[in-house]
């Protein structure tokens, strides 16, 4: 029979007694529990397994996932029972009593298992104490007065505890006579007595031993303890010191390994050259930059225009940790990561800087009485009668006649002795649980440094990174970036800025900038340039304007059911446009007839007005997938592995046009110029690579790492068949300060030694597709006497052309003494570089007409030695201080490239430098006793005061075959740097200091071979002071003149060996009592200075050992920065 189902009323009814029955069972447990302190497991919680995926996460979170995959159901008291802290478990097939002991094991929650419930409450002894005890409350803060978010307060000896809110703050309930035990990660444990207090601040000291305990490497991160490769990186407390227009150069002696040369002052040209250990390769010797996990262009100076207060890190891999990246990773591969939200009450940060920039020097160029000697006394050598009389002379050193003898420095009166900067970012963090964001945005304002012009260089960049979990298992970012720079500067007929420089150099002092009295222009300059009106923008301008977007969204899908089992993909969009105008002007200059007091009105050096106009694209689409695998099993055994795959696509248009003959100068458009003097060209192109990569590291213990990785890598600068190259690297770590043997020694921290191998790969090619035959359309067919246009082969193809390949060494120690406040860390590293790719264009001749292609045939080599030496303390509470010093030394060598097959071995590049300069060896001066002697070598020509060539092959002649290959070039061997960081209560001061050695500088010889000719260019003011004449024949300078033997020799060498204070900050934290007032969190105000000061041997011309071009450069800029940095 069936049975009748029973009454809604009657099921509720039984429903409840069935609770309420469970409620009695579990109140006696609860009676039990208060008076025993102990718990329970049934044996079915031992065996009902789950999978528990969560990081970061509430321990209620974790109880739900339990109760979702089981028939268990969790019975606790709300006001009584604290769940809100967070724990990270992440474990596949394990039992739920075996969750509840991990969950629970540090907490002051107790629990009991009966049938299917599971019992929750407070330990009873805990809360009679809490109960009787008293209250207090404080907040928990860094050495920087920032809040710490969810740090550890916990009642000494007891389970009594809570964590510290979004702002610091904490309240407990303690025994009046207890200790509080403060603990967060990264920091010391600390222990501070309550006594009779209510209000207990703390500040968090540094745990040195924990510092940097997690850092970036290629394709993820890794602890610190068991990464095997050579790697060096900062934090973005250390890169945003001392901000400066270029952040490369304001990292220069921070990086060990890294040589960062600041080349260039000019606003927007101010680049820096970045070599990882030294120069490896013939062709290109850049570094690859990735940026948060996607590889990216240095177009549009990506990094060294790169905001820093957006930086969280920089990590560069120097050896076979670089082997991940492949093809372009032969250079070594520096990685940015940037800021990410975090969880917390929105914050508000402004930063601000004004800066006032000078160049660190200015030219010292001969004054006009100086100027006037010399050229008396080249004419005098020449045999042509003097330009000046000495009364003349007199006039231009006393200033009596300046509307004749004008005493004019070009360099003073084009540049300003300050120029202003403004530098300033904003950004907005926060976030909860499942979402975080970061949004920020910047500006850079660089000032003219000329007197009089519109020049400028402005940056504006945005960027946002959001975080959201979706639940425990997927993860997705969302990262937006955006950059605009406009640029205009003076046009000065040569592609930089920088150019007007030349013509600042080669004006006479003798010469007027402007006729005095008058607004008007001399035509006095050199061939008609007046700098002072081309500095004005009257010659015309050059206009940059760039846009770079960045786009990158990432999923990150944790596989539930496979503990450490994940899938992460990416896919990342950038964009690069470019639009560049280069307008030049007919600009006017006067001259004037004294005897009609009349000006004359006269075209500078430009006929007719000219437009150029060139417009850029490049887009770039790059997509990965990742399939990660991290797992440790029995506690010692950790593996940690990944393999991916890779395709990206370039696509890049240009375009350009030019007319000439505009009826004026104000209508800057193509189409106003003259249709029968135009050009244009256009031009794309597009390219691809794809790659297949992945690396496992497997650690027992922290104490014995091996390390394996791969790329597999397909480029199309290569035909089928060499297109894919594969680039392995293998590296092993043993951390000895682990072994047993080694437990007695307290005073070591760290002993770990490592060692690498790897191979690596580079495609640079300045033109692809060489693999192929190219055409050009030409004129040059006749037919009947009737020329044609047709096509020709513009190349010799190359089938076989491949990788450039590298093999990297390492071994390296690492060791900490004293808690780690002593650090020393050594490398020794050795690069072969193979098959690099350049051309036959010496032993074939160039009279043949070829060509000629790529091949790879060039072969060098690149070893030497890395050391970091730093020392940390705090000896008082209010004072701490660190002392850091590194040192490279990268010494390069050619081992094979296509030479003159009967060059001199002296001469061969080969077993030199990288680029090494060939030049004659000056050893002194010629004396009228050398000239009369035949038996001293020199050249036909040659007279008393000329350079004195040193014979090297002894055949009694000086000529080609008497050229040494130099063995240093501008690149420095030796590189290092020191820096000092104090703190002393509120304040701070940081010093930086960079130095180089082993590393030369070429003068121009437009300087150095001076008074050719009546009006010729002016020299360096050192050039004029003790030179070699008839009436001081032992001067310790050639003569002047045309000083036959000065252009190629070693006299123009000079030692670019230098020691600067690169960087210096002091600053001040107000104090929180104070801000707090006005509403801010933190406030910090600062003076801070770059390239504040040098010694080294070009001091005395007045150039600075870094800049580029012989001093025709402007010399890197000097910046005095006022800052502040606010949160709210």
């Amino acid at each position: 029979m069936k049975k009748k189902p029973i009454g809604k009323k009657y099921a509720l009814l039984l429903s409840n007694f069935k609770h309420i029955f469970r409620l009695m069972k579990l109140t006696f447990l609860l009676f039990l529990l208060c008076i025993s302190s102990v718990w329970a497991n049934n044996a079915n919680s031992q065996t009902t397994k789950v999978n528990i995926q969560a990081e970061n996460a509430h321990m209620k979170d974790i109880i739900s996932q339990i109760e979702s995959q089981t028939d268990y159901l969790f019975v606790y008291n709300y006001e009584n029972v604290d769940l809100s802290q967070k724990v990270s478990l992440k474990a596949s097939d394990i039992s739920v009593a075996e969750v509840l002991k991990i969950l629970f094991k540090n907490s002051d929650v107790v629990y009991a298992v009966e049938g299917n419930n599971i019992l929750l409450m407070k330990n009873a002894a805990e809360m009679k104490k809490q109960q009787n005890g008293k209250k207090i409350s404080g907040k928990v803060t860094d050495s920087n007065g920032e809040a710490i978010i969810g740090a550890n307060v916990v009642e000494k000896g007891t389970t009594n505890g809570t964590i510290t809110g979004i702002d610091g703050s904490y309240t407990l309930n303690v025994s009046p006579s207890s200790t509080l035990q403060i603990s967060f990660i990264g920091y010391l444990t600390q222990e501070v007595s309550v006594q009779n207090k209510t209000s207990l601040n703390v500040t968090m000291k540094e745990d040195l031993q924990a510092l940097d305990e997690v850092v970036v490497v290629g394709y993820g991160t890794q602890k610190k303890e068991v990464v095997t490769g050579a790697i060096t990186s900062l934090k973005s407390e250390d890169i945003s010191l001392s901000p400066t227009a270029n952040m490369a150069s304001g990292l220069a002696g921070r990086l060990s390994g890294v040589i960062i040369n600041t080349r260039n002052g000019e606003p927007g040209a101010d680049e820096s050259t970045i070599r990882i250990r030294g120069q490896n390769s013939l062709v290109s010797n850049d570094p690859l930059y990735v940026i948060d996990g996607v590889v990216r262009s240095e177009e549009g100076g990506i990094f060294s225009r790169f905001d820093p207060e957006d930086i969280e890190s920089i990590t560069v891999l120097k050896d076979a940790s670089a082997a991940i990246y492949g093809s372009r990773a032969a250079n070594g591969v520096i990685l940015i990561t940037t800021k990410r939200g975090k969880v917390g009450k929105p914050t508000i940060s402004l930063s601000y800087n004004h800066s006032f920039t000078q160049p660190t020097r200015t030219v010292k160029m001969a004054n006009s009485a100086s100027y006037a000697r010399a050229q008396n006394l080249a004419n005098e050598i020449r045999g042509i009668s003097p330009r000046w009389t000495e009364d003349e002379i007199q006039k231009f050193a006393d200033g009596s006649d300046p509307l004749h003898y004008p005493n004019t420095n070009w360099y003073d009166v084009v540049q300003k002795n300050w120029s202003g900067q403004d530098k300033a970012n904003i950004q907005l963090t926060g976030g909860m649980d499942n979402l975080t964001y970061l949004v920020s945005a910047g500006f850079l304002d660089q000032g003219s440094p000329y007197r009089e012009s519109s020049m400028k260089n402005r940056m504006y960049n945005v960027r946002s990174n959001i975080d959201a979990k979706i639940n425990d298992y997927i993860k997705l970012t969302f990262d937006l970036f955006g950059k605009n720079t406009d640029r205009t500067l003076p046009y000065n007929g040569q592609a930089s800025g920088n150019g007007m420089y030349s013509w600042v150099g080669l004006s006479a002092p003798t010469a007027h900038a402007y006729w005095p009295g008058t607004d008007y222009p001399t035509n006095q300059g050199w061939g008609n340039y007046n700098p002072l009106v081309i500095s004005t923008g009257d010659a015309g301008t050059t206009a940059s304007k760039t846009w770079v977007f960045n786009g990158q969204s990432t999923i990150d899908i944790s596989i539930p059911w496979v503990k450490g089992l994940s899938v992460k993909g990416s896919i990342a969009y950038d964009y690069f446009g470019q639009n560049y105008k280069q307008f030049e002007d007919v600009y006017y200059v006067y001259s004037y007839d004294e005897s009609t007091n009349t000006y004359e009105k006269l075209k500078g050096h430009t006929s007719a007005p000219q437009l150029f106009i060139e417009e850029k694209r490049t887009e770039y689409i790059n997509g990965n997938v990742r399939v990660n695998y991290l797992n440790t099993f029995a506690d010692v055994h950790t593996v940690d592995a990944f393999v991916g795959f890779e395709q990206n696509q370039t696509k890049s248009t240009a375009l350009d046009g030019k007319r000439t003959n505009f009826p004026t100068g104000t209508l800057e458009e193509l189409n106003a110029g003259d249709a029968n003097t135009q050009t244009n060209h256009s031009s794309s192109s597009k390219t691809a690579r794809r790659n297949y990569f992945g690396r496992v590291l497997y650690d027992y213990d922290h104490k014995y790492m091996l390390q394996f990785q791969f790329r597999y890598d397909g480029s199309h600068n290569f035909p089928s068949g060499k297109r894919f190259g594969f680039f392995p690297g293998i590296s092993g770590g043993w951390t000895i300060s682990r072994e047993n043997f080694m437990k007695d020694i307290t005073w070591l921290n760290n002993l770990k030694l490592r060692s690498s191998w790897g191979k690596m790969g580079n495609d640079y090619l300045k033109d692809s597709f060489q693999y192929l035959t190219m055409y050009t359309l030409a004129d040059g067919s006749v037919f009947n006497g009737t020329q044609y246009s047709g096509i020709s082969q513009a190349n010799v193809p190359n089938p076989n052309i491949t990788w450039e390949k590298a093999e990297t060494y390492d071994i390296g120690l690492e060791t900490g003494f004293l808690n780690n406040r002593l650090t020393f860390d050594f490398d020794w590293f050795k690069t072969n570089r193979k098959d690099i790719l350049t051309k036959r264009n010496a032993s074939i001749p160039a009279f043949t007409g070829l060509n000629l292609p790529d091949e790879n045939i060039g072969e060098t080599e690149n070893k030497g030695v890395e050391m970091m030496l730093g020392f940390r303390d705090d000896p008082t509470k209010d004072f701490s201080y660190s002392v850091s010093g590194n040192l490279t030394y990268a010494r390069n060598k050619v081992i094979f490239k296509d030479e003159t097959p009967m060059a001199e071995i002296y001469q061969k590049e080969e077993g030199k430098p990288i680029g090494a300069a060939l030049r004659y060896e000056a050893i002194g001066i010629y004396s009228e006793a050398d000239i009369a002697n035949p038996d001293v070598p020199k050249r036909p020509g040659t007279v008393a005061g000329d350079i004195k060539i040193r014979d090297v092959n002894g055949d009694g002649e000086i000529n080609s075959l008497d050229q040494v290959r130099q063995d240093m070039t501008n690149i420095p061997d030796i590189t290092y740097g020191l820096n000092i960081n104090l703190s002393w209560k509120q304040f701070d001061l940081t010093l930086g200091f960079q130095g180089q050695a082993r590393a030369v500088f070429y003068l121009r010889e437009d300087w150095v071979n001076p008074a050719t000719s009546n009006g010729g260019a002016n020299i360096l003011q050192w050039w004029t002071e003790d030179t070699m004449t008839p009436d001081n024949p032992n001067g310790t300078k050639p003569r002047l003149g045309t000083a036959y033997g000065i252009g190629g020799t070693t006299f123009t060498q000079i030692s670019a060996n230098f020691f600067k204070l690169k960087n210096a900050e002091i600053g001040y934290r107000i104090p929180k009592d104070i801000i707090s007032k006005v509403g801010l969190s933190r406030a910090r105000v600062y003076v801070s200075g770059t390239n504040l000061f040098s010694i080294d041997h070009t001091s005395k011309f007045g150039i600075d050992p870094e800049v580029a071009n012989g001093g025709w450069d402007l010399n890197p800029m000097r910046l005095i920065n006022l800052g502040v940095n606010v949160s709210f």
